[in-house]
């Protein structure tokens, strides 16, 4: 009877890692935000693979013209977005090595490349940090915890915006994180 459940067992493991595969992908984008007294935040910028954009797309383009509407971003908002708040808006801050709480973000907006055809998010995560004279260090991470969702992000994907101070040690990782010091 061991023997059964021992191979049963081994059977059917390799069937729960194939189940935790990702099935939707993010081109991942930071714009961090400074003034002259340090940095004032960050924008998002999530551009979604073709298929899960389609169905963003099918379901909340009612009038099928590749714009969202006010009302359509709304429903964007609500329906594929704001479920993401559970997980911290698949985000994950360290500021000094220190794991720190996402702000809620803001300005959420969603609109449709229709070269393209892919679904853009773009949000504000505000996070004031002012400059100190031995520096801050600062990583970004997208992640989903279910692993449902890959995050890619680009070597360009970090962007300074504002009196932009001299920058140090940029670590972007193409699996999910962007991290540098001020």
């Amino acid at each position: 009877m061991k023997k059964r459940l021992l191979i049963l067992i081994l059977i059917l493991s390799p069937a729960s890692l194939i189940s935790a595969h990702p099935h939707i992908t993010v081109n991942a984008y930071a714009h961090y935000y400074f003034n002259d007294r340090g940095m004032t935040g960050f924008y998002v910028q999530w551009i979604y693979d073709p298929v899960f954009s389609s169905q963003i797309i099918y379901e909340c383009d009612v009038d099928m013209n590749c714009e969202f509407s006010p009302e359509e971003n709304s429903q964007v908002k609500d329906y594929f977005f704001n479920r993401l708040a559970s997980d911290g808006y698949y985000l994950e801050l360290e500021l000094e090595n220190r794991r720190i709480p996402v702000p809620e973000p803001l300005n959420f907006t969603a609109e449709i490349d229709p070269e393209d055809e892919v679904v853009i998010f773009t949000f504000y995560i505000p996070l004031e940090e002012q400059f100190k004279d031995s520096g801050t260090r600062l990583k970004t991470g997208f992640s989903d915890p279910t692993s449902y969702t890959a995050f890619i992000c680009p070597q360009r994907a970090l962007s300074l915006q504002g009196p932009a101070p001299e920058v140090t040690n940029i670590k972007i990782n193409r699996m999910g994180s962007i991290a540098f010091s001020y």
